[in-house]
């Protein structure tokens, strides 16, 4: 068994996409509390909270794992978001994981990282490949949408594999599913207000459940606080709703049994699902390790 450590573990994407392999996840490290309680309430392995800007050589080393899993922050890289890259102090904890990577004892076997498209013009990602060079690591650099497997949902991310042994070829399992698999209709729908559909309507991406071609948009964590550019959106008997939580975490490929804690808000589980990752994905990307 693959002792794994996840870093900016969230809800955890990572963990969930390992559980048909075999990988042990042994450390889950975020510093965002509804994160930690989430991932918590849904993994056997336990999340603690660790400020990963104390990420040193050493530390690495002493946790002893083959497989280093990571989903930094991606407001430096994202196209809405200002574009500071490396100087963009969120990237700060990221810089010292590769500076840990550098220069520790015993590399991990395995590392692999998530993060938003725009991700692949960084300076962080000509770091991250200098480092891992360094080290001789074997690399893979993927675009992958979920929709390319057959899920009826559009989230491109960047991922990167590396490896001490020879990477294999990715495998692209297409399970053709349509939305109505994915959809739990509440008893309570959060209904777009009459004078937000109106003015928006036009830019809003308007789904029927039945559609059996109907896909949806990349979901973000601002959706419920921005209505446009955020999600996509359902009609109903009420009018036009907003997709649950769990539903847009069953379009992420976590299954029925996933929860978030009670004490949560709406708002709190749209941000934490808006910043998790397609384990649909994920799970074609791992194929690529020799495992």
């Amino acid at each position: 068994m693959i002792k794994a450590v996840e870093l900016y573990c969230g809800i955890g994407g990572f963990a969930k996409a390992c559980e048909d392999l075999d990988i042990e996840v042994t450390h889950a490290y975020d510093q965002n509390d509804a994160a930690i309680s989430t991932y918590n309430a849904n993994h056997t392995n336990t999340a603690t909270k660790f400020n990963l800007e104390k990420f040193d050589a050493n530390y690495l080393d002493s946790i002893n794992v083959d497989f280093l899993w990571m989903s930094p922050p991606c407001q430096p890289y994202t196209r809405k978001g200002v574009q500071k890259d490396i100087e963009d102090s969120r990237s700060n904890s990221f810089l010292g994981v590769l500076n840990a990577l550098s220069l520790c004892k015993i590399p991990p076997t395995h590392i692999g990282l998530e993060n938003v498209e725009a991700f692949k013009d960084s300076q962080a990602r000509k770091l991250l490949l200098k480092t891992l060079k360094s080290r001789d690591y074997y690399i893979s650099e993927t675009l992958l949408c979920p929709s390319e497997l057959g899920v009826p949902n559009r989230r491109m991310r960047y991922y990167l594999c590396a490896s001490l042994k020879p990477l294999k070829p990715i495998e692209k399992p297409f399970t053709c599913k349509e939305l109505n698999q994915f959809i739990n209709e509440p008893n309570e729908p959060f209904l777009i207000p009459e004078d937000k559909l109106e003015k928006f309507k036009d830019g809003f991406r308007i789904l029927n459940r039945n559609d059996k071609k109907a896909y949806t948009t990349c979901f973000t964590s601002s959706y419920s606080k921005s209505w446009m550019h955020s999600g996509a959106y359902l009609t109903c008997l009420e009018g036009v709703r907003l997709f649950e939580p769990n539903e847009i975490a069953s379009l992420m490929g976590f299954e029925d049994e996933f929860i978030f804690p009670k004490e949560l808000t709406k708002r709190q589980c749209y941000k934490l699902i808006g910043n998790s990752l397609s384990v649909f994905a994920l799970k074609s990307i791992l194929s690529q390790f020799d495992i």
